[in-house]
């Protein structure tokens, strides 16, 4: 059986912070949009949200000193791509498709799929 999306975009998603205990942070936010993309880019279209998911992580405004003190890199993209790593090398074989993905009002992730 295969695992939950939702606990594996979590995973990837971390792989952005500088430090687990930054886990529970609002930072999470973009991270998991980051998780998202790099998944549907490594399953079905290397051009997911290609220009567009830096607007939208724009969004959140935080100050620079979060995103310096939380996350490995001040670089969007850089992080995207080491998520795109981190899934090639972790779960190559796993090509479900994400037709959903965000949190929930309890502030649960829910991630919805289809096979490939």
């Amino acid at each position: 059986m295969k695992r939950k999306l939702s606990d594996i975009f979590i995973e990837i998603a971390l792989q952005g912070l500088k430090e687990p205990k930054y886990g529970n942070s609002e930072i999470m936010h973009p991270l998991m949009i980051l998780a998202h993309i790099a998944w549907q880019r490594e399953t079905s279209d290397p051009n997911f949200m290609e220009g567009q998911y830096e607007e939208e992580i724009a969004k959140f405004n935080f100050p620079q000193i979060k995103i310096k003190t939380e996350l490995i890199s001040t670089d969007w993209s850089s992080i995207l791509e080491r998520m795109r790593n981190y899934k090639r090398l972790r779960f190559p074989d796993d090509n479900r498709i994400v037709t959903l993905c965000g949190f929930t009002p309890r502030n649960t992730l829910r991630v919805e799929w289809k096979e490939n």
